[in-house]
């Protein structure tokens, strides 16, 4: 992203025509994933709030695992974290454009950065790791905190107390609670499942409440288990419950109006569409975004921005997203950017994975197959991958007309991804040479970002499939 070249826009109270602004409630926020291997530098972020303010929004916040420097911690965070002095400073920046930076700091599940170390382990629910997801997978590493263990619950609000002091503008805190799927399943096992989830939040949000602030949280485990909603209601009756979907298929509209007859404060979040995708999914995030407009009323929308999977995409993708939830005509990307033409070519090369008639949840079919061992790869239509790989060709020769700043060098970048990606599929040889201009390109780019954090694991992720 780049500074804005026009002055801040005014707040809007609904969608301007053909926008997909939720018009409901003060909340107008983004949140940027900094746990998946990449955080951005102050000046990116600072760059980002303009870009906020621009478009009348005015919430970021920093989804954070263990992307703080925890005094105490530096094995788990060291060279992947920001300073006390560099959250206090850009908490200043983006409040002097109108935009609030709020801590969004898990507290039971994701600790998986955290339980990679073997000092940690003692805190978790499963030790030996195992937790069985709902898409069928198994996550090796331990994910959740035991709820049941004293240790475990200061060592969570000892993070809440080193983090949310450099967060003096902010009303809330996001407190995670989200996808916590070892649950009851290991050391906390035999306890009502719902009492121990709502117990847990309860204290997490007294610390909040100590340091000044409203506790938020995640709405899926409520959702996953309803019997925790009256709980819920009992013990947070000032909590924000963030209600997420990401996909175009996704009913945004019944959980909030579930939540919402409980007598729980909402939030609507979709997400960019743009992780796992190497160039993002333009159908599904205008899907999404529509879909989050039929939720209300609500206290407002976080539109959620994930790193998974290495986070390979580059920023000037969530630019797209950004704007049109935000209720603005997609040539408004142009003039933040200073790109002509940016907007229009991020939709058409979002939209690509379509042609190849390989939609997947949460991510594109080719993405998936790019990180499969050859045999395992999914098989795809050939023609329909030549479809795709004209389209890609015809947006290669545009590419160049877009100059060579930093959001077009990164939509570029994107677009080579997903030729690799394409190429692999149909199996062309001789790809090595491009994989590794490509990773060098990646390295030269997230430095323009921010720090080099963890980038070194995101390279060995991305060169590691093999090639035909």
């Amino acid at each position: 992203m780049s500074a804005p070249a026009q002055p801040q826009s005014p707040p809007c109270d609904r969608a301007p025509q053909g926008g997909f602004f939720v018009p409901y409630g003060p909340v107008r926020g983004l949140m940027l994933d900094v746990s998946r291997n990449r955080i951005y530098a102050p000046a990116t972020l600072r760059r980002v709030a303009d870009v906020l303010a621009a478009l009348g929004m005015n919430r970021l916040e920093l989804y954070s695992e263990a992307a703080f420097a925890y005094p105490g911690h530096e094995a788990v965070w060291r060279g992947a974290a920001y300073t006390r002095a560099e959250l206090l400073a850009l908490g200043d920046a983006c409040a002097e454009r109108g935009v609030t930076l709020v801590p969004n700091q898990n507290t039971l599940g994701h600790f998986e950065r955290w339980f990679r170390h073997p000092a940690y382990r003692r805190f978790a629910e499963l030790p030996q790791g195992g937790a069985r997801t709902p898409w069928g997978t198994v996550q090796e590493v331990p994910t959740g905190l035991c709820p049941t263990d004293p240790a475990a619950i200061a060592f969570a609000e000892s993070l809440l107390d080193a983090l949310l002091p450099c967060f003096p503008h902010a009303a809330t805190a996001n407190l995670g609670g989200d996808e916590v799927f070892d649950l009851a399943l290991g050391r906390s096992a035999g306890h009502d499942k719902a009492t121990l989830y709502i117990a847990h939040l309860a204290r997490m949000a007294a610390v909040a409440r100590r340091h000044g602030k409203r506790p938020a949280f995640w709405a899926d485990m409520l959702l996953r288990h309803p019997e925790a909603i009256p709980l819920a209601a009992q013990a947070l009756p000032d909590a924000d419950w963030i209600v997420w979907g990401y996909e175009a298929g996704d009913d945004l509209a019944g959980p909030v109006a579930r939540l919402n007859a409980a007598g729980l404060r909402t939030l609507v979040a979709p997400g960019t569409s743009t992780w796992r995708a190497f160039c993002g999914r333009t159908t599904n995030l205008l899907g999404n975004l529509r879909a989050a407009t039929r939720a209300t009323p609500t206290q407002g929308f976080l539109l959620v921005d994930w790193g998974d999977a290495g986070h390979w995409q580059p920023l000037i993708l969530t630019l797209p997203p950004l704007v049109l939830a935000a209720g603005q005509p997609i040539d408004r990307v142009d003039a933040l950017a200073r790109v002509p033409g940016l907007g229009r070519f991020l939709l058409r090369l979002g939209d690509t994975y379509r042609i190849t008639h390989a939609d997947a949840p949460n991510s594109t079919l080719l993405f998936r197959a790019y990180n499969l061992p050859l045999d395992q790869a999914p098989p795809f239509d050939r023609d329909a991958l030549l479809d795709a790989r004209d389209a890609l060709a015809d947006l290669a020769r545009l590419a160049p007309a877009l100059g060579d700043t930093l959001p077009a060098r990164e939509a570029r970048h994107a677009l080579a991804l997903q030729t690799l990606a394409l190429r692999r599929a149909l199996r062309e040889p001789n790809l090595a040479d491009e994989r590794l201009r490509l990773a060098a390109e990646m390295e030269t780019l997230w430095l323009e970002r921010g720090p080099r954090a963890r980038l070194d694991d995101s390279l060995a992720a991305f060169l590691a499939p093999e090639l035909p």
